[in-house]
This record gives structure tokens, C-alpha cells and sequence, in this order.
């Protein structure tokens, strides 16, 4: 029983952090690069790549799947610019989203 409620309580738990990235993505469009200063990262860039293009992200989320374990990587462009979303996996750039407009001083375009 004790087994149960644990499991219970972290499915709950995980539940409810994965809601703090879901409205951030609610209304997204995709798209195939970022651009930062002069550089551009298209899909399937390496991780090390994206890093020295544009920097560490402002926030890193993990998200583990049932089959697989992949990460959001958030970048606060500045304001005036739109916020983009890049889903890694597998230390590759799987897929890039814009989201709302950011805050602060210009960072990528």
C-alpha cells in the first residue's frame, strides 16, 4: 500500500511540473533555426554547438518520457522578440519553437 501512494504521489508530483512548461508552449509555431548575433543553429545542430552559438539557455527543463528522456531548452531573446523553445534529444537540436514575446536586453533573433 505504502508502494501505491508513492507511486501516487510522484506521478502527481510529475504531473503537475510538467504543467509549468505546458502553457509556456501553448501557443508556439515551429521553426527550423535560431538565430543569435551573426550565428544560426538549424535542427539537428549538436548541443555543443547550440551552446556556442548562442550561450546557455536562460532555463533547462527535463522531461522524462516512457521510452525517452529529452530536454526544453528556454531562450529569453529580449524584448520585442519572440521566446524560443528548443526541444533536445539525444544531445541534438530535435525541434525549434517560437513562443510569446520576451523580456529584456536583445540576446537571439
Amino acid at each position: 500500500m505504502n508502494r501505491f501512494l508513492s507511486l501516487y504521489a510522484f506521478t502527481v508530483a510529475l504531473l503537475f511540473s510538467s504543467l509549468a512548461v505546458v502553457p509556456s508552449l501553448a501557443q508556439t509555431r515551429e521553426v527550423k533555426s535560431i538565430r543569435c548575433g551573426t550565428e544560426v543553429v538549424r535542427l539537428g545542430a549538436h548541443s555543443s554547438v547550440m551552446i556556442q552559438k548562442c550561450g546557455e539557455p536562460d532555463q533547462k527543463d527535463i522531461i522524462e518520457a516512457r521510452l525517452s528522456t529529452y530536454e526544453i531548452w528556454t531562450y529569453n531573446c529580449g524584448s520585442g522578440r519572440f521566446m524560443k523553445f528548443v526541444t533536445m534529444r539525444g544531445g541534438k537540436v530535435e525541434k525549434i519553437e517560437e513562443g510569446e514575446r520576451g523580456s529584456g536586453p536583445t540576446r537571439c533573433q
